[in-house]
């Protein structure tokens, strides 16, 4: 167990010696790896003064276009019904 994932794990309020936790160091270590690629970045050439506007806009464009008709979308359903899409409910009935 790395010192990282103990201080983590204080801050947190977490016990570092829970089994559930372990998972959760080797994801945390990515973490902190992909960290330290991103530090290695070399952004001198980019300067205070930076900024968005300096950046391409690469979203297409809001320009309405025909969509997919409703028995399209019905076909591709696995529950359709009155022209709605059928879920499962998600809240309990009380009794």
């Amino acid at each position: 167990m790395t010192e990282e994932f103990k201080e983590l794990c204080f801050l947190a309020r977490l016990d570092p010696n829970d089994e559930s936790l372990k998972n959760l160091e080797k994801d945390f270590l990515k973490i902190l790896e992909y960290v330290k690629q991103i530090e290695e970045i070399d952004t001198s050439s980019i300067t205070e003064d930076y900024t968005q506007e300096d950046t391409m806009n690469i979203f297409r464009k809001d320009i309405p276009e025909a969509t997919l008709s409703l028995n399209a979308i019905a076909q591709n359903a696995p529950d359709w019904e009155s022209g709605h899409f059928v879920v499962p409910g998600i809240i309990e009935q009380e009794n």
